[in-house]
């Protein structure tokens, strides 16, 4: 039975190259040297795992500026039978929530009607892990997020994921959405003429506001609920200290740095 797959993915700045918009408080993305997030490129790995087995096409989708298309072209050339960008000034400064509506009506347009999303678990640049189950949530779809195995039996998944330290093995029915750990793949390498092809043959498919339907006040920064107020560096952490020796020295020494630091006393013990 063929598998009709969206693989969510999204391109996050270098991080040494971050940029920031005081004003709303956003990062900057135009302009900045960028990579395909790297649990996105695991998704996109797994999907095409999915497709060798079972046949169906994969459209890789992502919101963003124009430069965005690069991270597509990429997915193009690892084997993504489609590319569709979501661009348009309208969309900027979108928080999650934001995001997820903009995607999630997307997906709710592509036909053929989309089987299984896949997302990865979280993003290197926001770290929220919040995008994929907020999709889920808008397309009413069953999720498993976090996923380190998945196995297809005819319209349903079974799928492994590690939670609090246990293995939870899950059976859930298509359509659905999973978001996925590194545990799951290690993406393939791209050979140098896939990716020129990529770059200038394939079309991409390209919708803005106007073609999702969707309303101004719902999008980008407009219609996101997050509100950044301050931004600050964390302070740095302490150096470590790392000693060796006989056990009852260590115990000893361990004792005096935590009496200097306050944490306890020699009379009452700890405080």
């Amino acid at each position: 039975m063929n598998t009709n797959i969206v693989v969510c993915i999204k391109q996050v700045p270098d991080v040494a190259k971050v940029r920031i918009d005081h004003q709303r408080m956003t990062i900057i993305r135009e302009g900045v040297d960028s990579i395909i997030n790297p649990l996105d490129g695991v998704a996109l790995e797994a999907a095409l795992a999915l497709r060798e087995k079972e046949g169906g096409a994969i459209t890789a989708l992502t919101m963003g500026p124009l430069q965005s298309q690069e991270a597509l072209r990429e997915a193009l050339a690892s084997g993504a039978d489609r590319g569709v960008l979501l661009t348009d000034p309208r969309f900027a400064g979108a928080d999650t929530w934001a995001t997820s509506k903009t995607l999630a009506r997307a997906i709710s347009l592509l036909q053929p009607a989309v089987d299984l999303i896949l997302c990865g678990r979280q993003t290197i640049d926001s770290d929220t892990g919040h995008v994929g189950p907020q999709i889920a949530e808008l397309l009413d779809l069953p999720q498993v997020c976090g996923v380190t195995e998945i196995h297809k039996e005819q319209d349903a998944l079974t799928v492994k994921r590690i939670s609090d330290g246990f293995l939870d093995t899950l059976r859930l029915s298509l359509p659905a959405l999973l978001t996925v750990s590194h545990e799951l793949c290690v993406p393939h390498y791209i050979p140098l003429g896939r990716l020129e092809r990529a770059f200038s043959d394939i079309p991409l498919t390209r919708w803005g506001l106007e073609d999702l339907g969707l309303r101004e006040e719902e999008v980008g920064f407009r219609g996101s609920a997050t509100r950044v107020t301050r931004l600050f560096t964390p302070p740095p952490r302490r150096k470590g200290e790392s000693i060796t020796g006989a056990s009852s020295l260590l115990v000893e020494h361990l004792i005096r740095k935590l009496e200097a630091l306050g944490i306890i006393d020699e009379e009452h013990g700890t405080k």
